[in-house]
């Protein structure tokens, strides 16, 4: 991160483009399981639905997540258009099936 931070001071920060971008923001140290507003702790912390936001259908979040049996894991939602959708199914599904050969 340094490293990026002293890139931009010395070559200006550059002109970002949305087109063919995503981006994944690590959501999993911010405590949002923690909060309560004094009706219990929180089941889910996020964003509520997919294609809103500043920047519609380019950011994700890595959240932290529990499962009804108590066993942690990491949520990470995406909002992409069909088609990149179908292919994204398709990749993940090829890499879950080499690793359990």
């Amino acid at each position: 991160m340094k490293s990026m931070v002293d890139l931009m001071v010395i070559k200006g920060r550059p002109r970002f483009s949305v087109v063919w971008s995503l981006l994944v923001a690590d959501l999993i140290e911010a405590g949002f399981e923690e909060v309560d507003y004094g009706w219990g702790k929180a089941i889910y912390g996020g964003p509520t639905s997919g294609g809103v936001g500043l920047v519609p259908r380019l950011i994700s979040f890595c959240i932290p997540f529990k499962n009804r049996n108590g066993e942690k894991g990491i949520v990470v939602p995406l909002c992409l258009p069909a088609p990149a959708m179908e292919r994204f199914v398709a990749e993940l599904d090829a890499l879950m099936n080499i690793r359990s050969l």
